[in-house]
């Protein structure tokens, strides 16, 4: 499938449901849906298309937090991006783990290091922070409070994290 024909495809099957359809380059098409479509873009792109969940990200956002499903088409040279958002302050959103284990992983340190609350997510323990981490808090996010702590860092840390930062 070249990459016009992938383009074509993706419009004519998933325009109904995207916000947006857009290629980045000849090697990379960006698919954004609003989070109640996140599941059915996924599905098309896995089971039709045959992509390859290689893996997804989140990106903490002023209002929302964004969620990426990065697929391969290995066969093209290709991946194609669905990109959804989970809302703040709720920040929830069906999991696609119900439909692919593997991303199991992923959406559970998602959920540790930004908060976002997969709906039906087969197994929702926590699984970077410890047990005793502080409910609500979530390292990777811009308001988080550890990032304010950080003026209360023992000197020699910050001088560590100066010298690793520093070019």
């Amino acid at each position: 499938m070249a990459f016009d024909n992938i383009l074509n495809t993706l419009e004519e099957q998933l325009g109904h449901v995207a916000v947006l359809i857009f290629p980045r380059n000849k090697r990379r098409i960006y698919v954004d849906v609003p989070p109640e479509h996140t599941l059915e873009a996924n599905r098309f792109v896995f089971e039709v298309m045959g992509g390859r969940l290689a893996t997804a990200t989140g990106k903490d956002m002023p209002e929302r937090i964004e969620i990426l499903y990065h697929y391969c088409l290995d066969s093209e040279g290709m991946v194609v991006t669905i990109r959804t958002w989970a809302h703040k302050p709720d920040c929830e959103i069906d999991s696609v783990a119900t439909l692919f284990p593997g991303v199991n992983f992923i959406e559970r340190e998602i959920q540790d290091l930004l908060g976002v609350r997969f709906r039906n997510h087969p197994d929702p323990r926590r699984l970077i922070l410890a047990d005793d981490w502080p409910e609500g808090v979530y390292p990777l996010r811009r308001d988080s409070s550890i990032r304010k702590e950080r003026k209360e860092t023992p000197e020699f840390l910050r001088e560590l994290t100066k010298e690793v930062t520093t070019p």
